[in-house]
């Protein structure tokens, strides 16, 4: 194997976890928003609603990382 080879391999196996993390924070993301809607508080079901937002933020920009490691 070439060193170009090794380092194709390594940013596909750093890709394809950044891509895996990414699908994990969007289950999450739909957690919290499920458990948003079952809280009878309106300013917590509201930050709860933002902060999986912002997760939903995280894992796009990660996806978007490991896409451009794919790209490369």
């Amino acid at each position: 194997m070439t060193g170009h080879d090794d380092d194709t391999a390594h940013r596909h196996r750093t890709s394809s976890t950044m891509h895996d993390t990414a699908d994990q924070l969007e289950r999450t993301e739909a957690l919290m928003h499920a458990a948003a809607e079952r809280s009878p508080d309106p300013d917590t079901k509201a930050r709860q609603h933002a902060l999986a937002d912002r997760i939903t933020a995280q894992a796009k920009a990660i996806d978007r990382r490991a896409d451009d490691l794919d790209d490369d």
